[in-house]
């Protein structure tokens, strides 16, 4: 039989858990950064990007996360950005995204530094883990994360 949590569980790990060592604040503004990258993603999180997966196409940073319907936090086991624009960088390189890291810094549950990532595959529909405006980036172009929903089912 497979573990069911309860919404208030769901909301609560998705504030306390994710939310704020990601972000380090419910609300518009964060500490996060998220990095886009050419090629396929890493088999875990902790791995390093290498080969053709390392390209870096633009970083985007001060991610943060509000509610659903303007409310601060997560409703439903789930978190949208804090902004209804997204969030922009601007492009290093030539490239088609393929997937991004979600990247912090901060306190582990030892209380020794730890580094958070959240990874993901990147496009411009639904499905995807980071929705962009497009995929297809120019250098200096602005790249834009329209959607990053932080979400337990």
């Amino acid at each position: 039989m497979a573990f069911r949590l309860s919404l208030d569980l769901k909301n609560y790990i998705v504030n306390q858990g994710i939310i704020q060592k990601m972000a380090g604040t419910m609300g518009t503004g964060g500490t996060a950064s998220i990095t886009i990258y050419t090629g396929s993603q890493p088999a875990t999180a902790d791995t390093a990007p290498a080969g053709t997966s390392s390209t870096v196409l633009a970083t985007i940073i001060g991610i943060g996360w509000g509610g659903s319907n303007g409310s601060i936090g997560a409703t439903s086991g789930t978190a949208e950005f804090g902004t209804a624009v997204g969030y922009t960088g601007t492009a290093a390189t030539n490239g088609t995204a393929g997937w991004a890291r979600m990247k912090t810094v901060g306190t582990g549950f030892t209380g020794s530094a730890a580094t958070f990532n959240i990874d993901g595959d990147v496009g411009t529909g639904a499905t995807c883990a980071f929705i962009v405006n497009n995929v297809v980036i120019a250098a200096l172009a602005s790249v834009t994360i329209t959607s990053a929903p932080i979400s337990i089912a």
